[in-house]
């Protein structure tokens, strides 16, 4: 599953509130949201958290904010007992080191107390872009010693190998923006109109069950 947790800075605006109570609030549904993925045993799910254009391109005072989120939840995952329950693998995917020393500290933290495990899969992608990630495995094919590059291949140089059967993109663009453009090629991509904030477990279990309906006829 992939998630696009879209609106936060809109559902504040909309609340009069500053845009870092957005980014706050929407860190509490998406931790909701991991709990309902584990509840209809999901095995892995990918988290778009901060694209590379964000980065870029977001004023600094609320990417520093942006930044304490990030750090906030990483350490708090580190001794979540719901994440060493449920053995979930926590891995922080993208550019990471473009991101401040705190928050990398903490990516690192959270990646090495969840590295054994197996069940289950968490991908935060932060600083992340779909096309950098291709540009990046394609340097790095070519730089190598590879006679014939393989679909095989090519999937185990990506940052997520496996391919994304359903992504739920929240805040009312119908759009990807550069989020796993090569693993959701056959993705049920469901667009709901309603910011992060405000994304509820009725929500999610309406996506699941439109999925359960669909016809996934992958190119047949």
């Amino acid at each position: 599953m992939g998630l696009i947790p879209d609106g936060n800075r809109r559902w504040a605006r909309e609340h009069g509130l500053a845009p870092t109570e957005g980014h706050r609030h929407g860190a509490v549904v998406m931790e909701n949201c991991l709990k309902w993925c584990l509840e209809n045993e999901i095995e892995e799910v990918s988290v778009y958290s901060l694209s590379i254009e964000n980065l870029m391109k977001r004023p600094q005072d609320e990417l520093r904010e942006i930044f304490r989120v990030l750090a906030h939840y990483f350490n708090k995952l580190s001794t979540d007992d719901l994440v060493h329950k449920y053995e979930i693998k926590v891995r922080v995917l993208g550019r990471i080191y473009k991101l401040p020393d705190f928050v990398v500290k903490a990516a690192n933290n959270v990646m090495r107390s969840t590295r054994p495990y197996q069940r289950h899969v968490l991908n935060l992608l932060v600083a992340y872009g779909a096309q950098d990630e291709l540009l990046r495995c394609a340097q790095a094919l070519s730089r190598s010693r590879i006679g014939r590059v393989t679909r095989k291949i090519l999937e185990r140089s990506l940052w997520v190998s496996r391919p994304v059967d359903l992504i739920i993109r929240t805040g009312g663009d119908h759009r990807l923006s550069n989020f796993l453009l090569y693993q959701s090629a056959y993705a049920e991509i469901f667009f709901v109109d309603k910011y992060w904030p405000d994304f509820t477990r009725d929500d999610f279990e309406a996506c699941l069950e439109a999925f359960e309906r669909s016809q996934r006829r992958m190119g047949g």
